[in-house]
């Protein structure tokens, strides 16, 4: 049985953008960050992952090259509109994850061992958006890890020690409002926005 759980906290007007969908036998997550750097952040996140979504409808989603076609799609639809966006998009069929990312959301599997970053060789600039976006493809077991998607509000800011720990806690739901949580400041206030997905079989 897959276990998905996942959460936003926004900060400011709110760049990030989460979904989790099940489509047959694969369960498709979805994470998407709007660049703070230039206006419609947020719309191009948010048509990026509708985009994503409808075209996974139609897709082989166990084929890397279905997701590298899925993101290049969506660079184009949303450089019709405005704002650009980083994703990172994957499907778990099985016992295999198959994703691809633009940008710097990133995809760990987290394991007893350590954490193998999945998205290490992502291009992060041309976004998504720009109409010259180079997605990168990758792929990988679940077995007992835990999969992790998050935006670089909680990959830039949280230790990546304290990540590992917290995605691997025994119960997912709190896990991943802990890791939602771990970047905020003693202010209280979030440096970035924060958008997690957490999966594990």
């Amino acid at each position: 049985m897959v276990q998905v759980a996942h959460v936003v906290v926004a900060s400011h007007e709110g760049q990030d953008r989460v979904e989790v969908m099940r489509l047959g036998d694969a369960t498709v997550m979805v994470v998407a960050d709007g660049s703070g750097g230039m206006s419609g952040g947020a719309q191009a996140a948010e048509h990026a992952l509708r985009e994503i979504m409808k075209v996974a409808r139609r897709k082989t989603l166990s084929e890397q090259a279905s997701w590298t076609s899925m993101l290049a799609d969506a660079d184009s639809e949303v450089a019709r509109r405005t704002g650009q966006c980083a994703v990172v998009a994957a499907a778990l069929v099985a016992d295999r994850i198959v994703g691809a990312s633009v940008g710097d959301c990133g995809a760990w599997l987290v394991g007893v061992n350590g954490i193998d970053d999945l998205t290490a060789t992502q291009v992060r600039k041309p976004l998504l958006g720009s109409g010259e976006a180079l997605p990168v493809a990758f792929e990988a077991i679940l077995r007992d890890a835990t999969l992790l998607l998050a935006s670089d509000g909680l990959l830039k800011y949280g230790r990546r020690d304290r990540i590992a720990v917290l995605a691997r806690g025994a119960d997912l739901q709190v896990a991943v409002r802990q890791l939602a949580e771990l970047p905020r400041l003693r202010s209280g206030a979030l440096p970035d926005d924060v958008g997690v997905i957490l999966c594990r079989s």
